[in-house]
Formats: structure tokens, C-alpha cells, sequence
């Protein structure tokens, strides 16, 4: 248990180092979260001040994790770490963003650009803060395929921005998975 707090700990802390270094020019702190032009040149930039992995890379991290712990382990390291990824995303999106509605466009569009995935909110009740996501072509089901779903890094994230957004905790479930087989990943939440 020692074990698994402390790599929770390493694995925050360098997730965190690389979420400063990446959102340091953070396109969406010089311009509303709005379908415009500036996003694509604020996109390039923020493209350039940032490192990327490649699919397989992901993978293998998680793969590593597997062995040095368990697979449930892994995926509650990976979970845990991208949900304080995406309460940050949602508080520098929502100091531009005029809405909830804005911020979950400013979202489908920027993961899209980052090739997380084609990712789209459906039958979103704002009030309650529920609905469903969709996500086409998810970074983790690329290269990792499982007997169930298996995205716990977005489902992680989208656990994080989507309880900021809403301001309280938000369930995410993943209720189908490209890694399993599934012709999409599609996550409801309440």
C-alpha cells in the first residue's frame, strides 16, 4: 500500500510538472473560448510549447504500471492523476469561457486538436449535470486492447473537469470501449 501512495505521489507530481510546462502559454488565456479564428494560430503555439507522446509510449506506461503493481492499481494511478489534470483544464477554460455550454465546446474542440479523440457532450442537462460523451478514436483504445473498458486516464480527466465545471463531484462511467471491441468509447455522467 506504501508502495502504491508513494508512485500516486511521484506520478502527480510529474503530471503536474508537465501540466505547468504545457499550459504555461495556454492559448485559451489570451482569448475567449469561442469557435474563432486565433484558437488554430493559439493551437500551433501551444503545439510547440508542449511535448507529446505517441500512442504506443502511453501504452507502455500503463503496461509498466501493470507490472509494477497490479492492473487495478494502474488504472486508479492513471485515474487519479488525470482528474487533477482536469480540474485545471476546466478552471483556465472557464476563466475565458462565458458558459458551461461554451467550456464543453472549448473542450470537444481543443481535445480534438490535441488528438485525444473526436469527443462530443450529448443530452448534457445543465442543471443536474448529467449526460452522455462520445469519444471517437480514443489515444487509449488506439493501442490497448481489453476485455473491458479501459480509457481510466480520460475517464479520470473527464471526472475532474466535469466536477469543477458542475461544482460537485461527478460520477463518470465508461459504458463502452474501442479497446474492447466496443465501435466507440461512450461515457455517461451524473
Amino acid at each position: 500500500m506504501v508502495r502504491i501512495r508513494i508512485f500516486v505521489q511521484i506520478a502527480h507530481y510529474c503530471l503536474n510538472v508537465a501540466h505547468r510546462f504545457y499550459y504555461r502559454n495556454n492559448p485559451l488565456e489570451r482569448i475567449a473560448c469561442r469557435k474563432v479564428d486565433p484558437l488554430k494560430e493559439a493551437l500551433d503555439k501551444s503545439a510547440r510549447e508542449s511535448f507529446l507522446f505517441r500512442f504506443e509510449t502511453f501504452g507502455q506506461i500503463e503496461s509498466a504500471l501493470e507490472e509494477v503493481f497490479s492492473p487495478s492499481a494502474a488504472s486508479v494511478i492513471l485515474y487519479v492523476a488525470a482528474r487533477k489534470c482536469g480540474e485545471r483544464s476546466c478552471k483556465r477554460i472557464m476563466e475565458k469561457a462565458e458558459t458551461k455550454e461554451i467550456a464543453l465546446s472549448c473542450l470537444s474542440e481543443l481535445k480534438s486538436e490535441e488528438n485525444w479523440g473526436k469527443l462530443s457532450f450529448q443530452n448534457v442537462d445543465f442543471e443536474k449535470g448529467s449526460g452522455k460523451v462520445v469519444l471517437i478514436d480514443s489515444f487509449e483504445a488506439v493501442t490497448r486492447k481489453t476485455r473491458q473498458p479501459g480509457c481510466h486516464f480520460f475517464k479520470g480527466f473527464l471526472n475532474g473537469f466535469l466536477s469543477e465545471l458542475f461544482a460537485k463531484t461527478i460520477t463518470v462511467t465508461e459504458e463502452k470501449c474501442a479497446g474492447k471491441g466496443d465501435e466507440h468509447c461512450e461515457f455517461t455522467f451524473e
